[in-house]
Formats: structure tokens, C-alpha cells, sequence
């Protein structure tokens, strides 16, 4: 792991131009911290350094903290064993809600738009000004009110998922992606399937599609409420970009609307909170004889 804290800026620029001709085999991952007045303290410089380094240390990635909104994480090979890697950082420093996941890029194909958010990162870190305080103890929210305009905004591409096809249909073990912000319905969920399923879990609509291109799930379990979206808007996305996609909504609206507009954008299954374990069970069940079903009718056709 290279760690580049001091002068991350002039380090990264560095690193860009050593990569620049040959970036297929590169990736990143993003990662913003919300405007917050523990941004501004020791404590938290620390305490973050201390939990990358805690989290990363195995790994071969180049991390470049454009301190203290902003970390860019670069690396070469499969993402899961990265992604891991973060959700233990996170887990470390409890920054749920705190921090935001942005996203995965691929640098062969996504090179122009990570400069361009390099570079309004730069503008951001180069305009900020030290905070101001109002009186009352706590910083005025103007420090980092431009940061939005650094995150990704991501479309499904129905070619990448047509290309990643092959590798569902060969997977050893269903995937499962969990698209869940509460910690305690993340663990409930993994627990239930942990033993048949692998599962990766994004908390947003934005790190859902990042990772639902990435890996191509077999199964999805959607939360119809998320921190940066709405679920409903996200199964309709991945419905119009996956044809062969399985999606159960989990959510305590429970109105019989609500379960008819989640079916209406292809939704397989919907699971009412709280629930209990036999409820995924059942859901699972339902998943794996319809995969089954699916795989006899491919066979009967010729199509596999």
C-alpha cells in the first residue's frame, strides 16, 4: 500500500502521468466525506490515517487522501477484495452517514471523467476557505458546499452488462447485492444467506450501480428508501438495462400500491419490514427454483 497524505495533490499528478499511457488494467474507487466540523480536526486526521492504513496494508493499492473531503484510491485487479477493504475502513472509523461510496471506475474506458472530477476536486481544494463560525459553536455549511458537483453520476450500459453476462451464468455460488443503508437489516440479511450466497452490500442508489455493472448480480435485494434516491426510480433502471435481472424490495411500506408499482418495473419479489429470516428464506427458495426453471427451458431451446 502507498499512502500519499502530505502534498497528495502534487503526488497524484505523479502517479496519473506514470499510469497515463497504459491505463486498462487501472481502476478507482472514490470516496467523499460529508462537510462536518470533525473534518477540520486532529482527531479525525488520525483516526482516519490510522484506519487506512489498518484496512489497506495487504493490499497493492496507491491511496492519494485530498485531505480532509476526498480519498482516490487506485489498484489493479478483481475489485471485490478492494471493496472489503473499504467497507472495513468504514467500519473502523463508524462513518455510516458520515462518508458516501461514490463509485468504481474502470480508467480505460472512464479516463476523461476522472480528470474531470480530479480537477473540480482541485478547484474545490484550491477555493476552499478555513471555516466560519456562527456564534453558536458550530461551522457555517458554506466550507464544502460545492463537493456534489464531484460525485459520479453513473447510467446502467446495457453493453457492459450483455458483456458480463458469461461470468453469472459460470458463477460457482449465486451473488447477492444488498442495497440496504441500515446496519442492522445488513446483518440480519447476511446472516440468512451467507452460507449458500456470496453478497456485497452498497448503502446507496449510486454505489448499487456502480456495483450492480461491476459484478452482475444474480439476485438483488433493494431497499425502497435510500440516503441518495429513491429504490423504485433504481429497479426501474436496472429493469430497463437488464432483462435478465431477479429484484426483491424490501421496505415497511407494505400499502398494496406500493407492491403493485415495484411489480409493474419487474420486481420478483417484495419482502415487508421488519421481516424474519424465514421470509428471506422463502424469497431465496422462490430465487433458486425460477434459476432452475430458467436453466431447463435454456437447456430445451439450445441456448446454453
Amino acid at each position: 500500500m502507498y499512502l500519499a497524505q502530505e502534498n497528495s495533490l502534487t503526488h497524484l499528478d505523479h502517479f496519473l502521468k506514470k499510469i497515463e499511457g497504459k491505463p486498462d488494467s487501472w481502476r478507482l474507487i472514490s470516496i467523499e466525506f460529508q462537510s462536518n466540523e470533525l473534518l477540520h480536526s486532529k482527531l479525525f486526521e488520525n483516526l482516519c490515517a490510522k484506519s487506512l492504513v489498518a484496512s489497506f496494508e495487504q493490499t497493492e493499492c496507491h491511496i492519494f487522501w485530498v485531505k480532509p473531503e476526498f480519498i482516490l484510491i487506485y489498484f489493479q485487479g478483481r475489485a471485490l477484495p478492494i471493496e472489503k477493504c473499504v467497507e472495513e475502513f468504514f467500519r473502523h472509523t463508524e462513518f455510516k452517514g458520515f462518508g458516501r461510496f461514490f463509485d468504481i471506475l474502470d480508467l480505460s474506458i472512464h479516463w476523461d471523467t476522472m480528470i474531470g472530477v480530479i480537477d473540480r476536486i482541485r478547484k474545490n481544494f484550491e477555493d476552499r476557505k478555513p471555516p466560519t463560525f456562527s456564534g453558536i459553536g458550530q461551522p457555517e455549511a458554506s466550507a464544502s458546499q460545492d463537493n456534489a458537483e464531484s460525485s459520479l453520476i453513473l447510467e446502467l450500459s446495457k453493453d457492459r452488462i450483455k458483456q458480463m453476462s458469461s461470468v453469472r451464468s459460470h458463477r460457482s455460488r449465486p451473488l447477492i447485492l444488498l442495497v440496504e443503508d441500515d446496519p442492522f437489516t445488513q446483518q440480519l440479511v447476511k446472516l440468512a444467506i451467507k452460507d449458500s450466497f456470496e453478497i456485497i452490500a452498497a448503502e446507496t442508489a449510486l454505489q448499487a450501480i456502480a456495483y450492480y455493472q461491476r459484478h452482475l448480480p444474480d439476485l438483488v435485494f433493494l431497499d425502497i428508501q435510500l440516503p441518495d434516491g429513491n429504490g423504485i426510480n433504481l429497479l426501474n433502471k436496472i429493469s430497463e438495462a437488464d432483462p435478465h435481472h431477479y429484484i426483491v424490495m424490501l421496505s415497511s411500506h407494505t400499502q398494496k400500491e406500493k407492491i403493485i408499482e415495484c411489480q409493474g418495473f419487474g420486481a420478483k419479489g417484495f419482502i415487508g419490514k421488519p421481516f424474519t429470516r424465514q421470509r428471506l428464506v422463502d424469497a431465496l427458495e422462490k430465487f433458486k427454483s425460477a434459476k432452475n426453471k430458467t436453466s431447463v427451458l435454456e437447456g430445451i431451446h439450445g441456448t446454453r
